[in-house]
């Protein structure tokens, strides 16, 4: 829904159909739905998808925010407490729809109380306005409600089988500090 795609017939090639980003907030969704929310896929692989199609895409930056929102590093604790609903997080964020109609041109001409779940709509409704859920527009791939739950359990699975508790990921002193980033002797009084 965020990346849309087309074929470009002169090279074959798949390319971003629209701006090539996505807002802030949608990467954080897109970046739940696809690992510790739901999809249970490696942060890794959608970290590859970001940083191809992604104009603004900064490997480092990318990489540290694919790790902390998959709860992959830099958390006090592995918790998967908080499992962003796309549904309910779409319908909190841009109620109107205009977000998905902009960019799903399938559901455009849905009515707003099914914009955000199109597969609820009753099949003379998807029929009306030519999008048969399915046919002309995927299933979805999960219940949030199931996987979530599933993908919670593993998590705290997870979590209480490590013999010790994973500190937040940060230098552990000012020396630390110094030999990560190679300073010379001279700009040591800066970092303590």
């Amino acid at each position: 829904m965020f990346l849309r795609y087309k074929n470009d017939n002169t090279s074959g090639s798949t390319l971003p159909l629209q701006e090539g980003w996505i807002h802030h907030v949608c990467r954080t969704v897109v970046s739940v739905f696809l690992t510790r929310g739901d999809l249970w896929i490696s942060w890794e692989d959608g970290l590859k998808v970001f940083y191809k199609y992604l104009i603004d895409a900064d490997w480092s930056v990318a990489a540290g925010n694919w790790m902390w929102v998959s709860s992959s590093a830099f958390e006090r604790r592995l918790d998967c407490s908080k499992c962003i609903c796309p549904v309910e997080f779409g319908r909190r964020i841009e109620p109107t729809g205009d977000y998905i109609r902009q960019y799903v041109p399938e559901l455009a001409n849905f009515p707003q109380e099914f914009i955000f779940e199109p597969w609820n709509a009753p099949l003379a409704l998807q029929k009306e306005h030519n999008c048969v859920v399915g046919q002309d527009y995927p299933d979805r791939m999960v219940d949030h409600a199931q996987a979530s739950r599933i993908n919670r359990k593993m998590m705290k699975s997870i979590r209480n089988s490590l013999k010790k508790r994973p500190l937040h990921c940060a230098p552990s002193n000012a020396e630390e500090i110094k030999q990560y980033l190679r300073m010379p002797q001279s700009c040591f009084h800066h970092v303590v």
